[in-house]
């Protein structure tokens, strides 16, 4: 029954996905999740100012000022940035491991400041 909900949650992305841009279903969950805090170059709206721009983040050396900048690291800083900078600002967003993946692959594109 879970992987049956986990499937029916993430069919809006896969749809996002056949529209020619590989990132889509990544830019759509920025733009819900994200784009209220940070700066995300590629994805319209995302202009917040509460948090870092997210431009460049691939050539950064650490993420959330702790943890080495790489795929699992992100991953896990997205899916539970609590755990990593307690009392922080960023919220936990309650995004799934996939949900982490497809925005951490996506940021991962981003290497230009």
């Amino acid at each position: 029954m879970s992987r049956l909900i986990l499937v029916l949650a993430l069919l809006p992305l896969a749809a996002c996905a056949r529209s020619g841009d590989p990132h889509a279903a990544a830019k759509q969950l920025i733009a819900s999740q994200c784009a209220a805090c940070h700066t995300v170059p590629g994805v319209p709206g995302a202009r917040g100012q509460v948090g870092p721009s997210l431009a460049g983040i691939a050539k950064r050396q650490v993420i959330g000022g702790k943890l080495p900048n790489m795929p699992a690291n992100l991953r896990h800083f997205l899916e539970h940035p609590q755990s990593v900078v307690p009392g922080g600002a960023m919220p936990e967003l309650g995004l799934s491991p996939q949900q982490a993946k497809i925005i951490a692959d996506y940021l991962l594109t981003l290497d230009k400041p």
